[in-house]
Parts: structure tokens; C-alpha cells; sequence
């Protein structure tokens, strides 16, 4: 049996929030999303007993005065390497999901649509993020990853 001496990971999550105009805005499209750091901490025997690490609700806040759209991607390609220097841990292990839905996607380096509005205003979009471990593939280490949430205006359909 593994014990947590043998198996110290971290996981830190870093969020990085962008305000991006997609398309050609009126001159007086204001934008921002704004999200707090992630940690995870240490990943104890009891979370790789689970095969995973479970972060609930995140609050990802939004203000826009257009149509709106929100994305989350991550600017790795993986969660980087465990203290052995050779075990990469999968970007696919890191998924998401809107905190009332019940289906959890992979982050991906592409944009991947979070929510979208064609009312402005102000509001909070709350995410689930879980991390996948496990014993036999996941070697010690203080793994991370950059993810960026951006709004956008939505593109006009006609």
C-alpha cells in the first residue's frame, strides 16, 4: 500500500483571464472576466483511493455591455512532469463542467465554449474542475497548468 510519503503531488491550477473583442465591436464594448488563482494543495491517499481531486463551484465572473461569449482552454499541453523528470501528467486528466450540468469535458488547448448570453450585464459562471490520479501512472511532483477563460462578443447571426 502507498502511503503519503511516497506520493507528494500538487497540483496548482493557474487562471489567467483575458477580455477579447472576437469580432468587430462598437467603439464603447467594454469586457472583463476575472477568476481567483486555483490551488489543490497536496493530493493525499484518500484523493488517489477516489482516482481523483474534485474543486466544485469555481466562480468565474463576467461583465459585458454586448452579447457575450465565454471560453476556458489551457495554454500547456499537459500538467508538466513529476519529480522523476520523465512522467508527464495528460492534459486530458484535467476536466470541467458547468457546476449545474452533469457531463464533464476535457480542457483542451483549443477554446472550448463555457456559457454564453445575448443579454449584457454582470454575472458569475460557476465550474467544476476534477483532476484525474492515480496511483500507478502518476509519479510525485508539483504539477500545473495555465488556464485562460476569455469572453468574447458573440457574433451576430442573421
Amino acid at each position: 500500500m502507498k502511503n503519503n510519503a511516497t506520493r507528494i503531488i500538487t497540483i496548482l491550477i493557474m487562471a489567467s483571464v483575458i477580455g477579447f473583442l472576437f469580432s468587430a465591436a462598437p467603439a464603447y464594448a467594454e469586457q472583463a472576466v476575472t477568476v481567483s488563482d486555483i490551488n489543490l494543495g497536496l493530493v493525499g491517499e484518500e484523493d488517489f483511493a477516489n482516482g481523483y481531486v474534485f474543486l466544485p463551484r469555481v466562480p468565474v465572473f463576467w461583465d459585458s455591455d454586448v452579447p457575450w461569449r465565454l471560453t476556458i482552454q489551457s495554454l500547456g499541453a499537459d500538467l508538466g512532469a513529476g519529480d522523476d523528470g520523465m512522467t508527464d501528467k495528460s492534459l486530458s486528466d484535467l476536466l470541467w463542467k458547468l457546476s449545474d450540468e452533469e457531463n464533464w469535458l476535457p480542457v483542451t488547448q483549443d477554446p472550448e465554449e463555457v456559457e454564453w448570453s445575448m443579454e449584457s450585464g454582470t454575472g458569475v459562471v460557476y465550474i467544476d474542475l476534477v483532476v484525474l490520479i492515480d496511483w500507478l501512472y502518476d509519479s510525485p511532483g508539483q504539477y500545473q497548468v495555465d488556464l485562460t477563460f476569455r469572453i468574447e462578443i458573440l457574433p451576430e447571426t442573421s
